[in-house]
């Protein structure tokens, strides 16, 4: 079972630390009122400037606490993102310090309930720490605690409910594929959503055979790991009928390109292919944890991309579950092939009235908008305006980019109904561009009101963010879950 290390939140403890922040601009010390002259003092005369990753040690003694002052960087700037990267960095200097809890300051001494749980929620998702294969399963000095007032401990619930989504996330994109296989994620994906109350089945090779998903099947079957897909509900609404949105996440446990083989450094980093998969699934997951009042599927495919004898061949013709042949002109533009049965089957299974995939489709993307943005395509403007929104209040946001019918040449193909490649223009580009990949799973979208993010350059970072240090991010998982939230709350209008 994948698992990682976490802090604690406990209310029943005295550490011999107590935190304050400070920050830039009045100066004032954010904390328990009878430590702030105390703190004040040590702050001038050791000159610290209280920016975002600084810290000052004050050392106690039997008759004061330790405290540890927190930078919070420049005043007026934004609340959320400002508290979560001070968790973070709080984090980072009880590691460095070795203090194993610290006693934090409550909601009114922090000014407000939202900027609490800001800073639980950074220190608990900058704590995460992936455990694999290693006799040590989490290296180094760990943080165990944050103390908290017992009458915070409805905001630290909360910070752990959101973050162990997105933690949980991480995990699996960060897990190895040999560790990671269709079956596992499968099962694991099952063993976290339905403790929630939420529905799993996972259909096998057999039964994806007889329903006829031929592009899935294509992707996978050349690896010894057969392919799975993981159908998961939440009726938050069972009165009502219908269901109101379908997630599709892509579930590429790894990806070697198949016959079209991806080269170093590329193809090393490839477990993370199934970084949409972990999107859908967290954000579900948060769904149900609050009692979402919508009704929900999740569809993720789930197979290994690699080679053997049995792979599929550039020039290849497969029929997909929709039923259009598609021409497979490059084997490593898969994720389109098995988000197109995922798509397939969540509309013609439950005819949602929103369908959105996420995905690490094209590297292309991140060549454009970098780890900043997502790459956006949609069918529909209300939709991509409401996807945008919440990907501002989660701090995960979204770059629409264009889709109209002038580009369908970019999947038109010869031999088949659609290609997986289709045209290179003039520059050499566009078969394999981050469009064209949008332009395919249009072709899937039978005119549903459809969205498609492409999370290739955002699902790892290679910095440290206000949310995470380097390694998986978790994009998307609350990025859909605030969506969710906006739409839950226009139900029955």
């Amino acid at each position: 079972m994948t698992s990682w290390h976490t802090l604690m939140m406990v209310s029943h403890e005295t550490p011999s630390t107590t935190a304050l922040f400070a920050a830039r601009g009045s100066g004032e010390i954010i904390g328990a009122d009878p430590q702030r002259p105390r703190a004040s003092a040590a702050i001038r005369s050791a000159d610290f400037a209280p920016d975002q990753g600084r810290w000052l040690d004050i050392v106690g003694d039997d008759a004061l606490p330790r405290l540890l002052v927190v930078g919070t960087g420049a005043e007026g700037t934004d609340t959320t993102e400002r508290w979560l990267a001070a968790g973070g960095h709080l984090v980072d200097a009880m590691r460095t310090l070795r203090i194993a809890s610290v006693r934090l300051p409550g909601c009114d001494d922090l000014g407000g309930p939202d900027a609490l749980q800001s800073l639980l929620t950074g220190a608990l998702l900058h704590s995460y720490r992936l455990e694999q294969g290693r006799s040590d399963a989490v290296p180094g000095f760990q943080p165990e605690r944050l103390v908290i007032n017992s009458a915070d401990m409805v905001h630290a619930e909360e910070a752990q409910r959101v973050s162990e989504a997105i933690n949980r996330a991480r995990a699996w994109v960060e897990q190895p594929a040999n560790l990671l296989t269709p079956a596992v994620f499968a099962d694991e994906a099952a063993s976290a959503l339905e403790r929630h109350g939420v529905s799993v089945r996972v259909l096998g090779p057999a039964e994806l055979e007889e329903l006829g998903t031929g592009a899935l099947l294509a992707v996978g079957r050349s690896s010894e790991h057969e392919p799975r897909m993981v159908i998961a509900e939440w009726r938050g609404d069972p009165a009502r009928e219908g269901w109101d949105a379908a997630f599709v996440g892509k579930g590429l446990t790894f990806d070697a390109g198949g016959l079209n083989i991806k080269t170093r450094p590329i193809i090393e980093k490839m477990k993370f292919d199934m970084g949409g998969a972990a999107s859908v699934l967290g954000a579900i997951e948060l769904a149900a944890s609050r009692k979402a009042r919508t009704n929900i599927v999740v569809i993720v495919p789930m197979a290994e991309n690699v080679i053997d004898g049995r792979s599929a061949r550039p020039g290849d013709v497969v029929r997909s579950l929709a039923g259009l042949t598609v021409e497979i002109v490059n084997t490593d533009a898969e994720g389109r092939l098995v988000l197109a049965d995922g798509i397939t089957y969540a509309i013609e299974n439950y005819a949602p009235a929103y369908v959105v995939d996420i995905a690490t489709l094209t590297g292309m993307i991140a060549g454009v908008l970098h780890e900043e943005f997502a790459g956006l395509y949609a069918s529909d403007a209300g939709l991509a305006n409401a996807l945008m929104r919440a990907g501002e209040v989660a701090g995960e946001p979204l770059w629409r980019m264009p889709l109209s019918a002038s580009q369908d040449y970019l999947v038109d193909s010869a031999v088949a109904d659609v290609s997986n490649f289709g045209a290179v223009g003039f520059l050499g580009v566009g078969g394999g561009s981050s469009t064209a990949g949008a332009k395919f799973l249009e072709r899937f979208a039978h005119g549903t009101k459809w969205a498609h993010i492409d999370i290739a350059g955002t699902a790892w970072a290679t910095r440290r963010t206000a949310r995470s240090g380097p390694g998986a991010t978790g994009f998307g998982v609350f990025l859909l879950d605030r969506w969710l939230a906006g739409l839950e709350s226009g139900l029955g209008d």
